[in-house]
């Protein structure tokens, strides 16, 4: 059975609907992505707000998923924490069709080599 990928917030309030629309949206994505990634360790989402006291807050998210060999980091900004949670669930599912970890399938010019 697997487990979940450990995911933590950092920087909203435990119980708000944007950390916890945040907390569903990229688990999912993350699920998604360890069918190739099968190596991940956690998932950290930093969230830093500016103009917090006006009628509108100014976000900057950095997501940092920790893998057996190395980091990955995404960051994205804006107005609106959905609008930067699609983007980042977008970057992670987008770098899914690009990861290869080795050729499946052996290449014809390296057959006579051996």
């Amino acid at each position: 059975m697997l487990e979940k990928v450990p995911l933590f917030v950092i920087g909203l309030p435990k119980n708000s609907p944007d950390g916890e629309f945040l907390m569903l949206k990229f688990g999912d994505a993350l699920e998604k992505s360890k069918k190739v990634l099968s190596d991940i360790i956690e998932a950290k989402i930093a969230v830093e707000t500016q103009n917090s006291e006006g009628s509108r807050t100014h976000y900057e998210v950095r997501a940092t998923i920790t893998t057996a060999k190395n980091q990955i980091i995404y960051t994205e900004s804006g107005w609106s924490i959905l609008k930067i949670t699609d983007k980042l669930c977008r970057k992670l599912e987008g770098m899914l069709s690009k990861h290869v970890d080795s050729r499946q399938k052996e290449s014809i010019r390296k057959r006579g080599t051996n």
